[in-house]
């Protein structure tokens, strides 16, 4: 009787656990509107505490370093603008031959290898026109639509930015507070925030760094090649490989299949998918795990799960916040003796 009392909360244990996460998640999708911006900010600000904290040595004052970021910033975002801006404009003038090169040439020679296959298949893949592909309507529609909620996104940008610039101008002020209102606890506290600071702050300039050589690899070998967009697929390359392990995916593919669409021959778009896919495979592979393996300890089943919960959560900004995000959760658990099992299970090598 005894065994079976000590057995039974162990045994609700897991469920309970698994129905808090749940629970959780539930209520961090429903303030999404309100608690993202502030999340996003709080990393962001983890970026461009570096040059803060350069400035501030240099004896510059807080506000003159504040609007030195907010400038660098704006300048960020107006280049990717006119980036996006530009190639959109050539990608509408481009579509025409993609069409005609689909139609005339890719469809047919599909349609040739299918010659011995059966009926049901062939007609199948006899009904992709380009016109039932893709809708040249339906994509002048979304990008006016685009440009229609442009204020609605430049408000929410507006709103991670003045997070960001109140979390920066509050720097070092949150560890002074906790030595004043913990005082008995101050320093087990500030080592907790600083291991949290510390390990989100590299890991974001990392994977920033990393992800720049990435799409700067990506545009120099389209451009090389010839390829079409090549500076727009560098800029998506740089933004989706903030995604983990599915990010690099959608960077390789885009790329390639306009280069399938651009050339009449059949060379030159395969020696561009091989070259990129074996440099990326290369930098994604063997480099990029080098430099991020000691930065983030997290186990490679953890962060596939890590991605999808957050990405249920808060869609495409929480696949990106994913693995920091976790990595803080770990730290905060090893820091405690009662949960630090849970964070040596939760590590790549324990």
């Amino acid at each position: 009787m005894t065994d079976t009392h000590t057995r039974s909360p162990r045994s609700i244990t897991i469920p309970l656990t698994i129905l808090a996460l749940i629970a959780t998640g539930a209520a961090l999708h429903l303030m999404q509107p309100a608690l993202l911006p502030f999340v996003v900010a709080l990393f962001l600000a983890n970026l461009f505490r570096p040059l803060v904290a350069l400035l501030l040595k240099r004896h510059i004052p807080m506000a003159v370093a504040l609007i030195v970021v907010m400038l660098l910033v704006g300048a960020i975002l107006m280049a990717v603008g006119l980036v996006a801006v530009s190639s959109v404009q050539s990608l509408i003038a481009a579509l025409p031959r993609y069409e005609a090169r689909w139609n005339n040439e890719i469809l047919p020679s599909v349609m040739r290898l299918l010659e011995n296959a059966p009926g049901a298949l062939r007609d199948q893949v006899r009904t992709l026109q380009w016109s039932n592909l893709v809708e040249v309507s339906a994509i002048l529609g979304v990008l006016y639509a685009g440009a229609g909620g442009f204020v609605s996104v430049l408000s929410g940008v507006g709103l991670i930015l003045l997070f960001m610039l109140f979390i920066l101008g509050g720097y070092g002020l949150f560890e002074r507070k906790i030595k004043v209102a913990y005082p008995e606890h101050a320093s087990e506290f500030s080592e907790v925030i600083k291991r949290i600071d510390a390990k989100t702050e590299r890991y974001f300039i990392t994977v920033t760094l990393m992800n720049f050589i990435s799409g700067l690899l990506t545009f120099a070998i389209l451009a090389i090649f010839g390829v079409d967009l090549a500076l727009l697929w560098g800029l998506v390359g740089f933004i989706v490989n903030f995604i983990p392990t599915i990010g690099s995916i959608f960077a390789l593919a885009l790329p390639i299949a306009v280069a399938f669409l651009q050339f009449s021959d059949f060379g030159t778009p395969l020696a561009t998918s091989i070259t990129l896919i074996v440099v990326q495979f290369t930098w994604g592979s063997f480099v990029t795990p080098r430099l991020m393996g000691a930065r983030l300890d997290l186990s490679p089943l953890l962060i596939l799960i890590s991605l999808i919960f957050w990405g249920w959560v808060w869609g495409p900004w929480g696949m990106i916040l994913s693995v920091p995000i976790t990595s803080m959760i770990k730290i905060a658990l090893e820091s405690v003796p009662a949960t630090k099992p849970i964070a040596i299970l939760m590590s790549a090598k324990g």
